[in-house]
This record gives structure tokens, C-alpha cells and sequence, in this order.
């Protein structure tokens, strides 16, 4: 019987499609955190028409607590263009963030960020990312030079593989969470495509605070200092058009001062169209 090629793995060679992708996570904190439980969904959308992707994300994130602070109530709205020529992706986005709590704690904060990624089709990919995170009173530079390189062949029993490297270079403008304003974290990953099955483990090293991720997708705009994170992510193909994903992560990281963690359950499907 063919293989089904899985959409992760047409994501992970550079084709843009179009996508639809609703998404929903629990994250549960460990007993020495403040917060209780949170809950996250959304909607992610993506339109191709060479040279150019539009990608829009709409995301809605609540957070309880064990004690009497209001619930923390977040909005965000992340829009990106991407205009293909050659072998080059070049992106310009923004992630707009409404928050809303009942102590007070209102604001609109936003990331600007832009990039540059070069590919060479089942060979490797390599670029940077530059991100600017505005919050009250302060500011947020980063630098994520990314690396990218496929190996083994997809029509094998084995698969073929993808290894992820992005270093994060953060720098605040002021001594926020901590006494450090400058952080140096690396994100790496590496993904098994095999038949109708995309399985990626995830390892974040190095601490560092209000990271932006996935291409300016997450932004880390609590005032937390992350230590590391461990995930794994599990993507079966339904369809030629359409793919479910089951995901865990347990983040460590400090809060007022205090060691906690967080376990973080998340799911989602894909539509192409």
C-alpha cells in the first residue's frame, strides 16, 4: 500500500498550503505555583498564492489562581506575511496582545518581529529571526539564528528525520523577573516522519524570560524565569487533507522566587484545502 505523506511532514519540506487549524490546551501548575489550571484554544489560518502566505492566529488564554487574584484573561492576535522568491522566505509579522484582569492589569502589548530563511529542498535550512516584544515600561530585543537539516528517506523503515536548532540571544531593557537582563536559551528538536505518523521531541536548554517561540507564534509574557522544558509531539494523517495532533510538555521554571512547573495537554487539527 503507498504511504500517506503526512501534511506535518509537507510543513516540514517548505509547501505551503492552505490550512485550518483549531487547537486547545490544559496546563495544570504544580502544588508550589500560585496558579491553579489554565486553558488555551484558538484558530489558525494560512492562505498560499505564490510568491506570497498569509498566516493569522486568533488565541484566547485564562489563567486561575489558588488564591484570591483575578483570573488573567488573554487575547491575542498574531498576523504574518511571508513572500517566497528563489530559495528565500522573507516574513514580517505581529503579535497583538489584549489583557484583561480584574486588579488592574489591563494592557495591550505587541511583538514586531521579521525574518529571513534560506532552503535547499530536502537538504537543509538556515536564517534568522529578529523579534521586538513592547510591555510596560520595558522592551525586549531577540535574536534567533535558526538551523535546520534532513536526513534519512521517507520511504524507508525508518522514516526520514528533521533536526531543528534555534538559539534564542534576549536582551531587556531593564532587570525584570530577576538580577539578569540577558539570557541566552536553545531550542532544539527532532522529528521522525514514517507512513501517516510525524513524532517530534522537544527539549528547551537554558534559562530565559519573556521568549518569543515558533516563529513568533508564542510570546512568554508573564513574569516567569524558564529554566528548561521536555515535550513530544505525535501527528497522524486522517486523510490526504487533514491531520490530528496530540501534544505534552512539562516547562520548570521560577515563580515569585519559587521553583514550580507546569504540564501542559494540548490537541489540534489540521485542514488543508
Amino acid at each position: 500500500m503507498k504511504k500517506l505523506l503526512s501534511i506535518a511532514l509537507l510543513s516540514t519540506l517548505g509547501f505551503s498550503a492552505n490550512l485550518l487549524k483549531p487547537y486547545f490546551s490544559y496546563i495544570d501548575y504544580s502544588n508550589e505555583s500560585i496558579k491553579d489550571e489554565a486553558y488555551n484554544g484558538g484558530i489558525y489560518f494560512s492562505y498560499f498564492k505564490e510568491p506570497f502566505k498569509l498566516e493569522a492566529d486568533f488565541t484566547n488564554l485564562n489563567i486561575s489562581y489558588k488564591d484570591n487574584t483575578p483570573d488573567y484573561n488573554e487575547n491575542d492576535v498574531t498576523l504574518v506575511g511571508n513572500y517566497f522568491f528563489e530559495n528565500f522566505k522573507v516574513k514580517l509579522g505581529i503579535r497583538n496582545m489584549f489583557i484583561d484582569q480584574d486588579n488592574n492589569n489591563d494592557s495591550y502589548d505587541k511583538v514586531l518581529f521579521g525574518g529571513i530563511l534560506y532552503s535547499k529542498h530536502l537538504d537543509y535550512n538556515m536564517g534568522v529571526d529578529y523579534y521586538y516584544s513592547d510591555y510596560d515600561n520595558f522592551h525586549v530585543n531577540q535574536i534567533t539564528p535558526h538551523f535546520g537539516v534532513y536526513c534519512g528517506d521517507y520511504n524507508s523503515y525508518m522514516g526520514s528525520f528533521y533536526m531543528s536548532l534555534d538559539l534564542n540571544f534576549i536582551y531587556l531593557s531593564r532587570k525584570v523577573v530577576t538580577n539578569k537582563d540577558r539570557y541566552i536559551n536553545a531550542d532544539l528538536s527532532i522529528t521522525n516522519h514514517q507512513g501517516p505518523f510525524s513524532t517530534t521531541i522537544r527539549a528547551s536548554v537554558g534559562k530565559n524570560a519573556y521568549k518569543v517561540a515558533n516563529g513568533g507564534f508564542i510570546a512568554y509574557n508573564l513574569k516567569e524565569e524558564y529554566k528548561n522544558s521536555v515535550g513530544l509531539d505525535v501527528a497522524y494523517s486522517l486523510n490526504k487533507d487533514t491531520s490530528l495532533k496530540v501534544s505534552y510538555t512539562r516547562n520548570n521554571f521560577k515563580e515569585n522566587n519559587q521553583n514550580v512547573f507546569s504540564n501542559v495537554f494540548a490537541g489540534s487539527l489540521v485542514f488543508n484545502f
